[in-house]
């Protein structure tokens, strides 16, 4: 047995609890610490029983993600006290964890000698001048608890058993009733529970720099530019705890700047200046220089060193010549650091950067109102009309996988913003073959945007980390991959060696947002970049397309004062960043979450989206993990948005850009936690999209952390049971009637998101109830979330997990055929297509595109993310996917891409889906009924057939029916619905089971026919859907999606 004691100077136990892993029988998982087995008035134990032979146990007390100590703390067994327990015989071995410390005390420790807290860990908060937050007792039983805040503009404290020592100054701290903590917890709601401490005013104004406290501070400077530390101690003056201050709420009081930032005019020309300035906000930092280089030195070479100056709130800006332009700057910043307690001086590019050497090694001067970074008549140039946000469609593509293993694109334009304009590519000498003068991507683009397909949303295009940008520094795999079996592992070797440092990555990773990633120019440095983007744009446009970009808002790709990625945090250390409550950097976005419920953050955020619409004349910004933005951000971003017009901003219709994101609810933010944030249940009214992960699980079954073989409507569930699905798990063994019980579950997800995911919506559902989809649950939570449909983005694969065909072949049963499992795909496409709302679709899955199995590509190279527009070839049984994410997982994998010659599809079945694919977006674009804008027109004009508990299993019958004809010109239709001109009626049939189906004409329809643009493709079981007037019956073939319409005499 282990015993494992936890004391505290302060005597706060509350809420902790122990992480275990090693040689115990106890170990936990992170987010399931153990309790304490007791609670003892000297601390906490736990007893954890020892395997046989146990040699090392890890222990680490924590509170959620608030760590009582910095590391983890390791506990050799043999190293600890030992006993034998007298009752039971058994060997004893104790070991003692204290307070903030970072390693185990055999014998019971001399708290004198204890440090009375931790520099490392900052649990105090400043938020408003006259107010810190600290999650400490005002008192105890000793009497009232006495407070201080403690300062040093040269970092020298320390803390010792007696508190905190070498302060420059202190103020005493009085704690307040608990009521006087609601205005900074109303800004902060996770700092509820706090104790409230009064700041005195004089500390408050040293905090603005209104008065200065001791030498050596300049003119301006406030003890916010220092260490700061708050101590506690008892009635008696024992010392209990000391910690840091996160000031975030500080500085958004007292030095919130809405002037102009980065290189800007500065109106300074007539009165003698120079008529431009560079300005930097950095409230916290004692010193800032920039440093200068020519226009022809991106690298290397000796700056020229410029003091910049004090300005108001938290700047400093340099006035500059004006002949500066196209040269490159870095800053030189002294600030205090958190992270590693003292003063550093830093070398960081600027956050508003605009234009950039290669790797983002330096800012460059840039004017992008000069004509050198235009192609020609962009300023002319109007982006594609939309009219309403439910006419968009959305294709999502990565800027290399368009064209970087594309042999009709010119070599050095593959992998490049200029692939995108046929004008470039015909100039480079590129292939013209069966797509006549453009690229095979471009030719399957235009085929697409002809069907109706409007919005080319591009993965991360902003300057990111993860991909070195020059390209002579990018390594390549030098060997032909296709020479290995389809379940080999060495594909996946040979790009993981070089996966660090090839040309590709889906470039989640942002450093500067303001500008266009580099790797994608034909050169990084300088302003190549700037006009490539912008050429791109203007020829997307120019063929119809309106342009997504992809932001990254919610992280950046590093922190700290180390990193050359590091930007934000070089600047002001420990404010751009969301942290937890004693001080560490919150990282469950993946890295580095951002905090847009900071002043200055949520104002860079909408300054940079603004200056994407203004600038380069993007149409829409998807939003990755938008839910860990504030509802307050977007909407400020909106209203900027929508101040642009075409009249003034270079023919941008600001109030036609779609915003539309993630809005998944999970770590520190979840349930509102830090104000109220952009997650799925907070979005309804706003009129900002989010993906529906209803729709994808219902249709494919399971979800992302489901067991892979889980079924669902689309992929066989109930109908065409895989015995896989069983074995891991699905239905609780509850055998056929369990299945079919689900199957119509997610039947009516389906029918959810096909009517815009509206929370409004009534469904009659398979328990035989009738409620809206807001009463109805799913994972747990409402079914439907939406209020608008504009608000409902309809999608199921996208870049992220498998590809819908790698879902299909894990989930189908293995008898299925490549066929079957197309049109299994092809199902999946048309729930998209015809749902309410904004179908999104993942690049090449109108192509079955499979990367293999490979779940998250994120790195995977060139070899696994590649797209063959002809759709000659397959990229199923490429190799094993990456072990990095995949290997564990290889054990079932490999058995499948072994069979690849008998599951993968063949040419024609590819071109069968594609083709499929752009008949049912012309059937969407072929009338308004499919795009209803208004709530209330999706309730009386769309209605279900084929409901309830007595269903027929698999099928989902959808009829649209227009409103009257409008009374004359000028009329008002709004009561009635929309009008279609050219259908009365619009009956689709989703017959998803492996069998044919025949289903009633809905009550009041007639002359019901296949839909034109169906009955055109010329697909054998396609045209097998007829519409028998004499029986009333639609007959729909296996796995067959159909449109009837009633046209109009």
């Amino acid at each position: 047995m282990l015993i494992i004691h936890y004391v505290r100077k302060d005597h706060n136990y509350k809420g902790w609890g122990l992480h275990v892993w090693g040689d115990s029988t106890r170990c936990t998982q992170w987010q399931q610490p153990l309790k304490p087995t007791r609670v003892t008035e000297r601390g906490l134990v736990w007893e954890l029983p020892l395997r046989p032979g146990a040699r090392r146990v890890g222990a680490l007390v924590h509170k959620g993600e608030q760590k009582a100590a910095s590391g983890e703390v390791v506990i050799s067994v043999h190293g600890s006290v030992m006993s034998v327990d007298q009752a039971t015989g058994m060997a004893v071995q104790e070991a003692w964890l204290v307070g903030s410390e970072q390693s185990a005390f055999a014998f019971p420790p001399d708290m004198s000698h204890i440090p009375a807290g931790s520099i490392n860990k900052q649990a105090a908060h400043w938020v408003s001048p006259g107010l810190l937050l600290w999650r400490q007792a005002a008192e105890d039983v000793a009497g009232p608890r006495r407070f201080r805040l403690h300062y040093s503009r040269a970092g020298h404290m320390h803390i010792t058993g007696a508190g905190v020592q070498g302060a420059d100054y202190s103020w005493g701290l009085e704690p307040q009733p608990p009521a006087a903590a609601s205005p900074g917890v109303k800004r902060f709601p996770h700092l509820y529970g706090c104790t409230p401490l009064a700041v005195p005013p004089e500390a408050a104004a040293a905090a603005a720099g209104t008065a200065q406290v001791g030498a050596g501070a300049g003119a301006g400077e406030g003890v916010v530019a220092g260490q700061l530390l708050v101590s506690v101690h008892d009635a008696e003056g024992e010392a209990l705890d000391s910690t840091g201050v996160q000031i975030q709420g500080l500085l958004d009081e007292l030095y919130t700047y809405d002037g102009p930032l980065g290189d800007h005019p500065d109106g300074s020309s007539s009165g003698g200046g120079t008529g431009h300035a560079i300005t930097l906000w950095a409230p916290t930092a004692q010193k800032v220089e920039l440093l200068h280089w020519g226009a022809s030195a991106p690298r290397g070479g000796q700056p020229q060193v410029h003091a910049m100056s004090r300005g108001r709130a938290g700047t400093w800006t340099l006035s500059r010549p004006a002949a500066w332009l196209w040269s490159y700057y870095t800053y030189r910043v002294t600030v205090y650091c958190p992270w590693t307690a003292r003063l550093e001086t830093v070398e960081v590019t600027d956050p508003y950067s605009r234009g950039l050497a290669a790797d983002g090694g330096r800012s460059q001067i840039v004017d992008l109102e000069h004509p050198d970074t235009m192609p020609a008549g962009w300023r002319e140039h109007v982006p594609p009309a939309l009219a309403q946000w439910t006419d968009i469609s959305v294709y999502e593509l990565h800027v290399r996988d368009f064209s970087m293993t594309d042999a009709s694109v010119p070599p050095p334009l593959r992998g490049k913003y200029l692939a995108f304009v046929p004008e470039r590519v015909a100039a480079g000498g590129g292939s013209s073959g069966s797509s006549g003068p453009l690229s095979a991507g471009l030719a399957h683009l235009a085929a697409l945007r002809a069907a109706g397909l409007n919005h080319l949303h591009l993965l991360p295009t902003y300057d990111f980390a993860t991909v070195p940008e020059r390209q002579e520094d990018q390594r390549v795999v030098q060997e032909d991959l296709s020479r290995h079996p389809p379940d080999s592992p060495q594909q996946q070797a040979a790009v993981l060696a070089v996966a660090d440092n090839d040309g590709f990555n889906w470039g989640y990773d942002p450093v500067h947002y303001g500008v266009p990633e580099g790797s994608y120019a034909t050169d990084p440095d300088g302003i190549a970049r700037i006009r490539e983007f912008r050429e791109m744009v203007q020829s997307l446009h120019g063929q119809g397309w309106r342009v997504v970009q992809d932001v990254v808002y919610n992280h950046t790709f590093a922190s700290g004062p180390h990193s050359k990625y590091s930007v934000l945090d070089k600047i002001v250390p420990g404010y751009y960043h969301r942290r937890h409550e004693d001080g560490g950097i919150c990282d469950s976005t993946c890295c580095n979450n951002t905090a847009t419920e900071h002043a200055m953050c949520e104002r860079l955020v909408v300054d940079d989206i603004t200056h994407w619409a203004r600038n380069y004349k993007v149409d829409g910004f998807r939003f990755d993990i938008m839910g860990h933005l504030m509802m307050t951000t977007m909407a400020k971003i909106r209203t900027s948005l929508d101040s642009l017009t075409p009249d003034k901003d270079h023919g941008v219709q600001g109030r036609s850009i779609y915003i539309y994101g993630e809005a998944w609810d999970f770590g520190e933010v979840a349930g509102n936690q830090r104000g109220r944030n952009a997650a799925q249940m907070n979005l309804a009214g706003s009129g900002l999209g989010a993906f529906n992960d209803r729709l994808r699980d219902g249709a494919l079954g399971g979800g992302p952390f489901a067991p892979p073989q889980f079924q669902g409507l689309v992929t066989g569930l109930a109908l065409a049971p895989n015995p896989a699905a069983a074995q891991a798990g699905q239905g609780g063994g509850g055998g056929p009637d369990a299945a079919r019980s689900e199957l119509l579950v997610l039947t009516d997800w389906a029918r959810s998101a096909l009517a815009g995911n509206l929370r409004a919506y009534p469904l009659h559902l398979c328990d035989g109830s009738t409620r809206p989809g807001e009463q109805v649950l799913a994972h747990g939570l409402p079914l439907a979330y939406g209020g608008l449909p504009c608000e409902h983005v309809a999608f199921i694969g996208c870049h992220d997990n498998k590809t819908t065909f790698d879902q299909i072949i894990e989930k189908a049963s293995v008898n299925e055929s490549p066929e079957e499992r197309m049109r299994m795909a092809v199902m999946c496409l048309a729930l998209i297509t015809l749902s309410q709302g904004v179908p999104f679709i993942h690049a090449g899955d109108d192509l079955l595109r499979s990367k293999s199995l490979d779940r998250d590509s994120y790195n995977s190279g060139d070899w696994f993310n590649r797209i063959d527009w002809t759709g000659a070839s397959h990229g199923f049984g490429s190799g094993l996917p990456v072990s990095t994410k995949n290997g564990g997982s290889w054990s079932y994998m490999g058995p499948l891409l072994r069979e690849a010659g008998r599951l993968a599809p063949s040419p024609s079945q590819l071109k069968a889906a594609t083709a499929i694919f752009q008949a049912l977006l012309r059937v969407r674009y072929s009338s308004p009924l499919f795009r209803l804008a208004a709530t209330a027109d999706v309730m009386r004009q769309l209605a279900f057939h084929n409901t309830g508990p007595e269903q027929n299993p698999g099928v989902i019958v959808m009829e649209l029916t227009s409103a009257p004809a409008p009374p004359g010109p000028g009329g008002d239709q709004s009561e009635h619905g929309v009008y279609d001109s050219k259908y009365e009626r619009l009956v689709t049939v989703f017959n998803c089971a492996p069998y044919a189906n025949d289903v009633p004409y809905p009550p009041g329809a007639s002359r019901l026919q296949l839909h034109p643009d169906l009955a055109a493709v010329g697909d054998a079981r396609l045209s097998g859907a007829v519409a028998d007037d004499a029986s009333r019956t639609l007959r729909l073939p296996s796995r067959t999606a159909a449109v009837f319409v009633q046209a109009r005499q």
